[in-house]
């Protein structure tokens, strides 16, 4: 298992939004796609729900990504790592984008006893206006399509 300096964190044990860094500008981030996160749009096409490009609510909330680099350096296959019957896709980022939009990329590993631990897990933290959103779907590439879902 690769060791990583383990994250800051306040009192509560909670993971302070921060830059790692170890993780590096030519990183890239893979962000886990559900069924549920895609909707139809005006057209009828089924394309991914800005919701998917959204931090999650709650203390020190950020958008959960793995970290690639990781995932690859334990000598893992990525793609099979993110890819499970409910996280059916996933796109991918590059963190010097992320950065270049004042977000902070950093390490979160999510540790036993949760249900589902992940050592490899990443937080993007930042301001995620509407703008911001509308900014990371062009920025999202598919890392692992889901049939007959568009990107936008």
């Amino acid at each position: 298992m690769l060791v990583i300096a383990s994250p800051p964190r306040d009192n509560d044990g909670q993971v302070i939004p921060h830059d790692h860094s170890e993780i590096s500008n030519n990183d890239e981030v893979i962000r886990r796609i559900s069924q549920q996160q895609t909707v139809l749009d005006k057209d009828g096409q089924r394309i991914i729900s800005s919701m998917a490009y959204k931090a999650s609510s709650g203390k020190n909330g950020g958008m959960s990504v793995d970290l690639k680099q990781l995932i690859e350096k334990d000598g893992l296959d990525p793609k099979d790592y993110v890819t499970t019957p409910r996280w059916m896709g996933s796109v991918l980022f590059k963190v010097s984008e992320l950065r270049a939009m004042e977000f902070k990329v950093g390490y979160n590993p999510i540790e036993p006893p949760s249900p589902d631990p992940n050592p490899y897990h990443g937080e993007v933290w930042g301001r995620f206006s509407g703008s911001q959103t509308r900014r990371l779907k062009t920025l999202a590439v598919w890392f692992v399509p889901i049939p007959n879902v568009n990107l936008t």
